[in-house]
């Protein structure tokens, strides 16, 4: 029995003889997964491969995360993390460093369970002050009150998760009905879309797109529990270019209102125009009415999204 354990220790050695001992993977696997989220960065120097290591940890969580910069939380990551290796590479003709920064992933829960918490708190408090039974506009302003916040929320959560162990997201059974009660009183504000003219069908597609993007019920005009109305009238006006020869120039234009419907107040009217050339007139036609619907949809999500903030 003595002899069969000998010879199983030797075969270790063996392996282990045969590793090299300079590569990244052989250092960073000598870290537990479950405790430490690990990343590599190489330099000339100490100094550069140190500093390149935590610039390393800094890309990976942006291209994963993208809006955590926004949310000034990468920075306090970062911070709490340790080079805790640095190595040079011995087979390299010239002195080349390799360095981990490593963060321990009880820092990150440290750091961003305590502003989820915090998060949900105030969620808690806004969601209390809903209308009952719902006031669609009323409701608005609050929904508008929790939107920066439920955005936050989902940042700090998305983070959470890409550097937990086993990518589990916080408290989903907290955050997630607020997530769900902004959606509800966002959609509940219902919008009727009329839009008439020339090409009117390439216009409608820019503009409920873009209350969709903001969250909005879109309906008919027919519909009595529309709170707003956006109403458009096309138009086209077709040239041939003095300058170019052989380009159809196609010039499109909207005219736009948004009206409070509760009320019978137009709040906004606007003027969108866009020209395109193309030899073919259709071609001219489509790009141009696109150019206008993009400014008109711009402009829409702009000007609702400040009146309803005033509201």
């Amino acid at each position: 029995m003595k002899k069969l354990m000998i010879v199983v220790v030797a075969a270790g050695l063996c392996a282990c003889s045969g590793l090299n001992k300079n590569t990244v993977s052989y250092h960073m696997n000598k870290y537990d997964n479950a405790k430490y989220y690990v990343v590599a960065g190489e330099g000339r120097t100490k100094k550069e491969a140190s500093q390149n290591a935590q610039e390393n940890l800094r890309r990976e969580i942006v291209q994963n995360v993208p809006g955590a910069e926004a949310q000034g939380i990468v920075n306090d990551l970062v911070a709490n993390s340790e080079v805790d290796k640095v190595w040079r590479d011995k087979d390299a003709s010239q002195k080349h460093y390799y360095a981990l920064a490593v963060l321990r992933r009880e820092n990150t829960h440290k750091i961003l369970a305590p502003q989820m918490d915090q998060a949900d708190a105030l969620l808690a408090g806004l969601a209390s002050q809903f209308a009952t039974p719902a006031e669609p506009l009323d409701d608005l302003r609050i929904a508008y009150r929790m939107q920066p916040l439920v955005t936050r929320r989902t940042v700090l959560d998305d983070t959470y998760q890409f550097l937990s162990a086993d990518r589990t997201n916080y408290k989903p059974e907290t955050f997630a009905p607020y997530k769900n009660m902004l959606k509800e009183k966002l959609a509940a504000v219902l919008v009727g879309v009329d839009v008439q003219g020339k090409e009117s069908n390439v216009m409608v597609s820019y503009v409920v797109d873009a209350l969709n993007k903001m969250g909005l019920g879109v309906v008919n005009m027919s519909d009595p529990d529309k709170v707003l109305t956006v109403e458009i009238q096309t138009d086209v006006d077709g040239y041939n270019s003095q300058k170019v020869k052989g380009l159809i120039w196609v010039s499109s234009s909207a005219a736009v209102s948004l009206i409070d419907a509760t009320r019978g107040v137009t709040f906004s009217r606007f003027n969108v125009y866009e020209r395109a050339g193309t030899t073919r007139s259709v071609d001219s036609l489509r790009r141009s009415m696109q150019g206008a619907g993009e400014q008109a949809a711009k402009q829409i999500t702009t000007r609702l999204e400040a009146y309803l903030n005033t509201k």
